[in-house]
């Protein structure tokens, strides 16, 4: 789930945060799936080196999410614009929004477009979701090409200098281990900007 960070509502990191500690992920994922399918807990796949080793899912915590979005000046959700968003055919999608609508108190209605990837490159609604095929099985394909300030990836226009620092000093080195421990700094930096 992606959101567009240079307008309101969501430029406000209280607000995104909100969004991702109102949901039960994993539950979602266990409904919408054929069985299959796992939460990710990473930005960066299972067996691609970069993940971390623990998980980056928002904690499940409506209580705290309802204090974040009061924080951000919509107590209970009063004055919460109605959000758009660009589902793009994600199975779970009803049951995020009823999540939200149920622990947040604001709407959020599903607009679904034949051509998803034109449609965020020209029309980038306030919520949308991605998936992403990597080109290569790097970490990079998963963190740098999708987030880092400029990428043509970057729908959502996050920017942050301590994530595009952290995907800098991984890409400058040649020992794998400062490698690693830049990805997680990159990781951390989404987890607690996102």
């Amino acid at each position: 789930i992606g959101f567009t960070t240079t307008a309101p509502p969501f430029e406000d990191e209280r607000v995104r945060q909100a969004f991702g500690a109102a949901v039960d992920w994993t539950r979602l994922v266990e409904l919408g799936s054929s069985g299959d399918e796992i939460p990710a807990d990473s930005m960066v796949p299972p067996g691609i080196p970069g993940g971390g080793d623990r998980s980056w899912l928002p904690a499940h915590d409506p209580d705290h999410a309802r204090e974040l979005l009061a924080a951000a000046g919509y107590p209970a959700g009063a004055g919460f614009p109605e959000v758009r968003f660009a589902a793009g055919g994600l199975p779970y999608a009803e049951g995020l929004v009823a999540d939200l609508e149920r622990e947040l108190g604001v709407t959020v209605r599903i607009e679904e477009e034949e051509d998803h990837f034109g449609r965020l490159h020209d029309d980038s609604l306030p919520m949308w979701t991605l998936g992403w095929i990597a080109d290569y099985p790097g970490p990079n394909d998963f963190l740098g090409v999708l987030l880092e300030t400029g990428s043509s990836n970057n729908y959502g226009h996050w920017s942050s200098p301590a994530f595009d620092a952290a995907i800098g000093d991984a890409l400058a080195t040649r020992d794998p281990d400062e490698a690693l421990a830049a990805y997680e700094r990159a990781l951390a930096a989404v987890r607690d900007e996102v």
